[in-house]
């Protein structure tokens, strides 16, 4: 009996998981989301690798892969409603930051755990409604 043959003995029918297959996900907002003004985002990234492929996935795909140590996986608020550029008040202060610079910003606080996140979303007016 080789080594190999041994260990799988040892495992019984539980085997060795080396991956968990995720499946892409394009979010379609909806009219509700559009009255609240942003969506919820999805993405994982193999941990293992931080240049491997970044994917958009579903919140329920996100809950199950929470629990493995197979993919980083973040969720951001993402802006799909207001005015696209920052609004100030007549005192100069910021009123509104514009949905181009709140979704730079989400990307920037998760960036951390998905440094590449910026390559893959270029259009920070995916999904905008004004």
């Amino acid at each position: 009996m080789s080594i190999i043959d041994s260990y799988k003995k040892l495992l019984g029918k539980r085997g060795v998981k080396t991956s968990t297959p995720i499946t892409a996900y394009i979010p379609s907002p909806k009219e509700i989301d559009y009255k609240r003004g942003y969506i919820r985002r999805f993405f994982a990234q193999r941990s293992n690798d931080k240049t491997s492929p970044i994917i958009e996935i579903s919140s329920d795909e996100f809950n199950r892969i929470g629990r493995t140590n197979l993919y980083r996986a973040i969720s951001l608020r993402w802006r799909i409603k207001g005015p696209k550029e920052m609004i100030f008040n007549k005192n100069g202060k910021i009123s509104d930051k514009g949905v181009i610079t709140s979704n730079r910003t989400a990307i920037k606080l998760v960036s951390d755990n998905i440094p590449n996140l910026t390559l893959y979303l270029p259009n920070l007016l995916q999904f905008y409604k004004s």
